[in-house]
């Protein structure tokens, strides 16, 4: 078949662009297939070999837009693709951002659904169906408008302008357009010409240095979404786009490495997704809780408490010190090898178990989490953790501090990220720079009134990409909860040992 002039096929392009209808646009084909392909590329045997059954060998790109094609047969699926989220607003509420309509609850909800079919469905074309929409929901969770909820997403507001010199119409959304479809094609198109080109520059740059377990799992998809919601917010606001809507290399520049992250975050936790579902008896029926005595039953008894508390406190004694220092030892390594290749390096660092020691406080509390009170120390008392954190009396962890200090000397601007409270600041600065902490170049604690919805991961996610946005290539994140270190936004992500304790 000969191919058409190249004008005509951009003419025709640009035609059924401009009759499709408005809500059927989430990520465009590409960033959809560029999810697609990046999971494709990370699937265990047994998800492949699942993958290709239903598939018939195709690949999982192919379909990646299938659900956008759908969408205006099944009217009860239009919600399903995003999560109206306002910007200003911090947390998922199911019950306010995702409950039941006649147009479909949200993504979050859909795609839980979905992977539960994909998992359990009783035929395979049910299955091969919970796949499409398994694939194409993961991709959507991930565009940052899909999860902010002003002017619909953002379609309402428009933009015009250039990149690069050019503008263009249509999913460009540089000439009458809206910022919506800037972020869903205009991004991506104006960097590399196809979505393939885009894969083998995110594999040899981004994910050439990604430690996907650690950055890519651990969460769930509310926190996908608060993730996504919350870069939302960082390239949608005043400070980088005029009222008018202009849109220029300037917004481009600040805004490519969120957009990197999010289509290479999306492949990442796709084939997280598509592994767990497809391993082995992952659709059983969940244990029973047993009576007691287990032994009845052929189960072994769980351990007792007191034993494990003496185990906590020999680790604390013997080995804990000596983990410490071998994490921390390869994050030193991989710092300063990296910290004269990049204009603006920096760390992030969490805090507690981390960079300050609360030993004392939970020795005091016999590993009890006790919030309010005083914390006087006397025998026998317990002791407040915001007293205890008030009174700066935390000692360094001795490898973090030294990793610190390498960084400082290197000219690296380090970041501490942690989940205390902004009420807490200020013993919180004083007890860093007691014991040798100084010179940080941003100490971010969580707003004031946030609730457990909003985890750990979620904002500690977004204020690493606040820190991207700001010029900063964050060459390291450092932690001692999974949490700490889901969610990108770093090179590399190193967990620190903690037994005490785990924060989601």
């Amino acid at each position: 078949m000969s191919a058409l002039p190249l004008v005509l096929l951009r003419r025709l392009g640009a035609a059924a662009l401009a009759v499709a209808p408005l809500w059927c646009h989430a990520w465009g084909q590409e960033g959809h297939s560029i999810v697609a392909e990046i999971a494709q590329r990370r699937l265990t045997p047994a998800a492949a070999a699942a993958v290709a059954k239903l598939q018939a060998g195709a690949s999982l790109a192919s379909v990646a837009s299938w659900a956008d094609d759908v969408r205006g047969e099944r009217k009860a699926d239009f919600n399903q693709h995003f999560v109206d989220i306002p910007r200003g607003q911090h947390e998922y509420d199911e019950k306010v951002h995702c409950a039941p309509t006649d147009k479909g609850d949200c993504v979050v909800k859909a795609l839980q659904r979905a992977q539960e079919a994909l998992r359990c469905a009783p035929t395979e074309e049910a299955r091969r169906e919970a796949l499409r929409y398994v694939v194409h929901f993961v991709g959507d969770i991930h565009q940052p408008m899909h999860a902010t909820g002003d002017l619909e997403g953002g379609n309402g507001f428009k933009v015009h302008g250039s990149l690069h010199g050019l503008t263009c119409k249509g999913a460009c959304a540089l000439e009458s357009g809206n910022f919506h479809s800037l972020w869903d094609s205009g991004l991506i198109r104006r960097t590399v010409w196809n979505w393939g080109a885009y894969v083998e520059r995110l594999e040899k740059t981004l994910l050439a240095t990604q430690d996907f377990d650690l950055k890519s799992g651990g969460d769930q998809p509310a926190d996908w979404a608060i993730q996504s919601h919350a870069v939302g917010e960082l390239v949608w606001n005043d400070k980088l786009i005029p009222a008018d809507g202009t849109i220029d290399d300037a917004y481009y520049a600040a805004v490519l490495p969120v957009l990197d992250q999010q289509l290479a975050l999306g492949g990442l936790r796709l084939a997280r997704l598509l592994n767990e579902t497809f391993a082995a008896g992952s659709c059983s029926a969940p244990v029973a809780a047993s009576a007691w005595p287990a032994a009845e039953k052929g189960l072994q008894p769980a351990a007792n408490l007191g034993e494990l508390k003496a185990q906590f406190k020999a680790y604390r004694d013997t080995g804990y010190a000596r983990d410490q220092a071998v994490v921390a030892d390869a994050a030193t390594a991989w710092v300063l090898s990296r910290a004269k290749q990049v204009a603006k390096p920096a760390l992030v660092l969490d805090i507690d178990e981390t960079s300050l020691d609360n030993w004392p406080l939970m020795a005091q509390n016999d590993y009890g989490y006790i919030v309010g009170g005083d914390c006087t120390m006397a025998p026998g008392s317990a002791c407040g953790s915001l007293a205890w954190e008030s009174q700066g009396r935390a000692p360094a962890i001795a490898a973090t501090l030294k990793l610190y200090k390498a960084a400082r000397a290197a000219g690296v601007a380090v970041f501490f990220i942690t989940g205390r409270k902004e009420a807490e600041r200020a013993g919180t600065e004083a007890n860093l720079r007691a014991v040798g902490y100084d010179g940080w170049a941003g100490l971010v604690l969580r707003p004031d009134g946030t609730h457990s919805r909003y985890s750990a991961a979620s904002f500690k996610a977004g204020e690493r990409a606040r820190i991207v946005m700001q010029g900063y290539q964050v060459l390291a994140t450092v932690g001692d909860q999974p949490s700490d270190l889901a969610g990108g936004y770093a090179e590399k992500a190193f967990l620190m040992p903690n037994p005490f304790y785990r924060i989601p």
